[in-house]
């Protein structure tokens, strides 16, 4: 948990009260753990106060906190000199940094109501941050995974993907973007899509994707919204390495995928609230085997 590159971001998380209950179990297990929460008691530098915010769309809440810097006694923390140099950096990320942060967890859908009131939902495994301090001048949103946008009327609001840019001034869109894939679809009004192999104008019911192995389509959705807001992850000829990601990504799983063709092209639909039904839906229609092993976490295929 603490060796990957994003430790500051998941630290920060962690002192801000944002960790989801899976995360925070998981971090205590974590033999470090106890040597964070003992800077952090002993210290007593920040103190964090936690309050709601109503952001509430198809029952899903988010949650916010704010943080209060009040002096206090300075205590010896020689024992734990390393971990603390750790929290010096990420308290000097956490309180200077103007960027907020939301991430969703494995099978969640996070609403979040953005300054200017416009809605974001986030899908499962994915991230979004933005500064709200200069919200007025500047509607961006920096996005990794998939989201759907309602957006107010006002100034352009620009959604900033690794593989491409939206660029929208009232509108519901979806966005995806991770790996080698970028999806756009507008649900109302226009968004402006720019990326390495496009730079073109989405209307209402207009979609535009595109997959590095494969390359870059158009086509007409008739869709009012993304199936994902109704607990359907749907694909429309995609190679089966993104169905399987987003298998994991719903219900938490490593699937095992050694011997199997990840280009075989895929189309069709998984509920994301039944997981014997999802993984038997997308492998039974493609004539393989599956195991589910003991954890109830890992998953085989076999041809």
């Amino acid at each position: 948990m603490l060796d990957d590159q994003k430790d500051d971001i998941f630290l920060s998380r962690w002192m801000n009260g944002e960790l989801t209950e899976q995360e925070l179990d998981e971090f205590k297990s974590h033999p470090e753990y106890h040597y964070y929460e003992k800077i952090m008691r002993g210290t007593d530098a920040l103190q964090v106060k936690e309050y709601d915010t109503d952001s509430k769309l198809a029952s899903i809440k988010s949650k916010r906190n704010t943080v209060q810097h009040k002096p206090k006694k300075v205590v010896n923390l020689w024992p734990y000199i390393g971990v603390a140099a750790s929290i010096a950096i990420i308290l000097g990320i956490f309180l200077f940094n103007k960027d907020t942060f939301y991430s969703s967890g494995y099978g969640e859908q996070l609403a979040v109501t953005l300054p200017d009131g416009s809605e974001m939902i986030l899908n499962a495994k994915s991230t979004a941050t933005f500064d709200k301090n200069d919200w007025k001048e500047n509607r961006s949103v920096q996005l990794t995974g998939e989201a759907y946008f309602k957006v107010t009327k006002g100034s352009t609001f620009t959604v900033n993907t690794k593989n491409g840019e939206i660029k929208v001034l009232g509108t519901q869109f979806n966005v995806q973007s991770q790996d080698d894939f970028f999806e756009v679809v507008c649900y109302e009004g226009k968004v402006s899509v720019t990326n390495q192999s496009t730079n073109e104008i989405l209307t209402a019911g207009k979609g535009f994707r595109n997959i590095v192995s494969i390359g870059s389509e158009n086509w007409n959705s008739a869709s009012g919204k993304p199936s994902w807001l109704d607990n359907t992850s749907s694909f429309r000829s995609v190679p089966l390495a993104y169905v399987i990601k987003e298998l994991e990504e719903q219900y938490q799983l490593e699937i095992n995928t050694k011997d199997i063709n990840l280009t075989i092209i895929y189309t069709g639909t998984f509920p994301n609230n039944n997981k014997e039904i999802a993984l038997n839906t997308v492998f039974s229609t493609l004539g393989m085997k599956y195991r589910i092993l003991p954890n109830g976490k890992t998953v085989v295929l076999e041809k």
